[in-house]
């Protein structure tokens, strides 16, 4: 829908235009920078940058579809099978199942009014109420839901509203295969 250039420049003035006027603006995350505060209108509103979150997937491969309107996650490729952990520690609110949509897929309260959602798992390894930690795999990679081929769709909540967790992921080095 949105592939046509007259369209991606159209929205793309929108938004610039928008987001400039609300004032909110998107620069390139610096990896050298843990921790930054922004003073705006007499109030510290703290800033998360790289590597806030732990790496998700260990046997990650590239990223297949990026943060978008109308895909409000990252697609994480990995081999089938690969352990997904979760992107910080916290309590798993919610455990589903469909045969469309998110397939297998574990939602977890990390705190700080943040949500992390885990799709297309092939295997699950927790429950509601189980408390999670970065170092026990919570499922591995799958076919399941809709879906073409092996990855992880990772979304990340905050306050109720998506935000794109590839900025604070601590992603490793790509995995030649």
């Amino acid at each position: 829908m949105f592939e046509k250039k007259t369209i991606k420049s159209i929205l793309g003035g929108v938004i610039s235009v928008t987001s400039l006027a609300s004032g909110l603006v998107f620069l390139p995350v610096d990896q050298s920078v843990v921790a930054a505060s922004i003073q705006t209108l007499n109030t510290d509103i703290p800033v998360e940058t790289r590597k806030t979150f732990a790496n998700v997937l260990p046997e990650y491969t590239g990223i297949s579809q990026g943060y978008h309107y109308g895909h409000l996650a990252i697609d994480l490729t990995a081999p089938l099978g690969s352990s997904v952990y979760p992107v910080r520690e916290g309590v798993v609110v919610k455990v589903q199942t469909l045969r469309w949509d998110y397939g297998r897929a574990v939602w977890i309260d990390n705190g700080k009014n943040t949500i992390s959602l885990y799709a297309h798992l092939g295997k699950i390894f927790v429950n509601e109420g189980d408390k999670v930690s970065v170092d026990k795999p919570i499922g591995e990679v799958g076919l399941t839901g809709k879906t073409t081929g092996p990855h992880l769709h990772l979304e990340i909540l905050r306050d109720g509203k998506n935000i794109n967790p590839q900025p604070y992921l601590a992603l490793g080095e790509v995995n030649k295969r």
